[in-house]
């Protein structure tokens, strides 16, 4: 039988907390938690009047 969701979500975390620090690790969980709406509309209507390029170039703008 395999481990139990606590069990995972403890490996989970300590996987998390040795790889990133616990301020890292904490960042990460929040960055999926649940929001509200329809993301996909809404990022639709946000950059509906702005070109691809645009977005592309600034994307890249960011990684540098």
């Amino acid at each position: 039988m395999g481990a139990t969701l606590p069990e995972i979500r403890n490996k989970g975390w300590l996987a998390l907390v040795k790889e990133l620090g616990h301020a890292g690790a904490t960042k990460f969980i929040l960055m999926y938690e649940s929001g509200e709406g329809n993301y996909t509309k809404e990022r639709k209507k946000l950059f509906k009047n702005i070109p691809t390029e645009k977005i592309i170039k600034e994307i890249k703008k960011y990684k540098k």
